[in-house]
């Protein structure tokens, strides 16, 4: 995006989602990066519910939108996702721009003509049409606002997760093992149990295995 004409006008909008092994860290790591590139943070959300998170949304400059998103990946362990789109909203920010210009004229000579109008019926006339494009310039004035407010800086969206630990306060070597070592004994059981049993019955199943086979035969 450091390629981008100084005169085009590109909405940019990402989203990076991380893997950190502490979430405290990684906030307190990011948001020196956004006071380092002159951007600022819009909105967070920090959480504990399954396992601890934080949501950062940042306004970045448009010339430092790379550099910033780059510097924020390697404060992760892992980039489990990242979405970065554009649009080239120039074309439109253009066209607004010289009809807002159009309107403004327009606007200067209504003026002129309200001070040489001399009838009551002018005068209305000419003032509904003041505030009739008034109400249009306001409106274009907050499109173009808009466009350049988006585009002249950059939305970043940080998702941040923490690792869950292989070995924590809640898992032992020993009670694992022990519990193994339990289940290998239950299953054990279970295949003696099964084992015992075809022994027992098998006489009978013999038997009824002759009888059917008899029964077929004749």
């Amino acid at each position: 995006y450091s390629s981008i004409p100084e005169d085009s006008r590109i909405q940019i909008r990402g989203t990076i989602s991380l893997e950190v092994h502490n979430i405290s860290d990684a906030v307190e790591e990011i948001r020196a990066l956004v006071n380092q590139h002159n951007a600022r943070v819009a909105s967070s959300e920090y959480g504990d519910s399954y396992s601890k998170y934080a949501s950062i949304s940042i306004l970045v400059p448009k010339e430092s939108f790379h550099e910033l998103s780059e510097a924020i990946k390697n404060v992760g362990t892992k980039v489990t996702n990242e979405n970065i789109g554009s649009n080239d909203v120039t074309e439109e920010f253009v066209d607004i721009e010289a009809r807002l210009n159009v309107m403004k004229q327009t606007e200067n000579r209504f003026i002129t003509l309200l001070s040489e109008t001399s009838t009551v019926e002018e005068i209305i006339s000419v003032e509904k049409e003041l505030m009739r494009l008034r109400g249009e310039i306001d409106s274009v004035e907050g499109r173009m606002k808009y466009l350049s407010k988006t585009t002249d800086n950059s939305v970043l969206n940080v998702h941040m997760t923490e690792e869950v630990p292989i070995t924590g306060s809640d898992w032992s070597f020993f009670d694992s093992l022990d519990n193994s070592v339990r289940g290998l004994v239950s299953f054990s059981k279970h295949i003696a149990n099964v084992l015992i049993s075809l022994m027992v019955f098998s006489p009978i199943i013999i038997g009824v295995g002759l009888l059917f086979f008899l029964g077929n035969k004749f």
